[in-house]
């Protein structure tokens, strides 16, 4: 399913159990192993782990819950310390308390590879988006390059919608502007036009322009240039 697909299949969804389906899509249709969103605080929520939806064996989401494996979970670790994508391949596996939990999630088939992204939402909730895989180490690093990118868009759009639909979040909340948005408002501002913001950017012209309607749109503004006023006043670009 390609980033575009995807995303009319996410915007389609009006309940979680519909956004759930479309995640088990996405895992059927892209060859992965697993497609897992997590969200681990929500504001308007009064306890953790506010949301979740994994396509694991529904043995081993029991068996984690059971065993509280949400405070031992390495990856969870790692994300709580910082915001960058986590590759599983560079968690630390030192103690034997890891090596086990990584034995354990693989016996239940959760998968050799694991990439997981960050989300930081407007309202400071905080979500996973993750995706594993059975490739060899060597496939799996050729893949990640050519594929992460468009995961990590699409775990931001998931996580947005996924509040929404779970009314999580108040309707008013404006939806966050995706990087290729922010960017091509950042150059727009700069002077460019959108001819060259495409060259830059390596883009066809009609993508910049979807672009910039989308932030226009999500920024609620009749014009491009009150959007880049109010991205501005907003600090969204600089």
């Amino acid at each position: 399913m390609e980033l575009g697909e995807a995303r009319r299949a996410i915007d389609g969804a009006t309940s979680v159990d519909e956004l759930f389906g479309v995640l088990r899509g996405l895992r059927d249709e892209s060859g992965l192993a697993h497609l897992v969103y997590h969200a681990t605080f929500v504001p308007a929520f009064d306890k953790a782990n506010a949301l979740l939806m994994p396509t694991y064996d529904e043995a081993w989401v029991r068996w984690y819950v059971a065993q509280d494996y949400f405070s031992i979970d390495p990856v969870l670790r790692a994300a709580r310390a910082g915001f960058l994508p986590i590759d599983w391949m560079t968690v630390n596996r030192s103690s034997k308390e890891a090596r086990h939990f990584f034995a354990e999630a693989e016996s239940y088939g959760v998968g050799r590879q694991g990439f997981t992204v960050p989300v930081r939402g407007p309202v400071g909730e905080r979500a996973l988006f993750t995706i594993t895989s059975n490739a060899t180490d060597e496939h799996w690093h050729r893949w990640r390059l050519s594929h992460l990118r468009d995961f990590h868009l699409l775990a931001h759009y998931f996580h947005d919608r996924a509040m929404r639909v779970a009314n999580l979040r108040p309707a008013n909340v404006m939806r966050p502007l995706s990087p290729r948005e922010r960017q091509c408002l950042e150059r727009l501002m700069r002077g460019q036009t959108p001819g060259q913001v495409a060259d830059v950017l390596d883009l066809s012209v009609s993508a910049v322009h979807a672009y910039l309607r989308g932030a226009r749109q999500k920024l609620e503004c009749a014009t491009i240039e009150q959007a880049i006023v109010k991205a501005l006043r907003l600090d969204i670009i600089q």
